[in-house]
Order: C-alpha cells, then structure tokens, then sequence
C-alpha cells in the first residue's frame, strides 16, 4: 500500500492497471483530491522528476510528527474515495 497522486486521469488508469495486476483479486480503491483541493501549508505536491504525470506529496518545512498526522489526516478527510475502482475505471 502507498500513496501515489497522478496529474492526469489517463495516469491514473495506467497505474491502477499495473496495480491490479499485483492484488490478487482483491479490490483497489482509489482516493482523488481535486486540481484546486488546499493543501496544508508545511506540504506541496512536487513532480516527480522521473515521471511528469507522476507527483508525491512533500514536506517543506519542519514540523513534529504529531502536526504532519494533523495535516495528513487534513488531507485524507478531503479525498474523495472510489471503492473498487474496477466499476469506475
């Protein structure tokens, strides 16, 4: 399990093929946070300079582990989950 944020839908579908294909049928469910989401001040989202659709979401400044949660979990209740993403993709 991971987390991976991709720029485009097209991105998305090409990772979510190659996962399945490791999961041993058990379902993959799929987290999406909006181009124009807000994302917590301490946290980007950078490129990934090996894949340009590829991006990870970065800590820019020094904080306890206890904020990061904070801010992780900020993140987490503003996703939008598709479960089993089998149906939608």
């Amino acid at each position: 399990m991971g987390l991976s944020f991709s720029a485009h839908w097209q991105h998305l579908k090409d990772k979510y093929r190659m996962k399945t294909k490791h999961a041993d049928g058990k379902a993959v469910n799929v987290y999406w946070v909006l181009e124009a989401a807000d994302i917590p001040s301490g946290l980007a989202f950078v490129q990934d300079k090996r894949e340009k659709q590829h991006y990870l979401l970065t800590v820019t400044e020094q904080m306890t582990v206890y904020t990061l949660a904070k801010k992780l979990a900020w993140v987490a209740d503003r996703m939008s989950k598709i479960t089993d993403a089998r149906k939608a993709l």
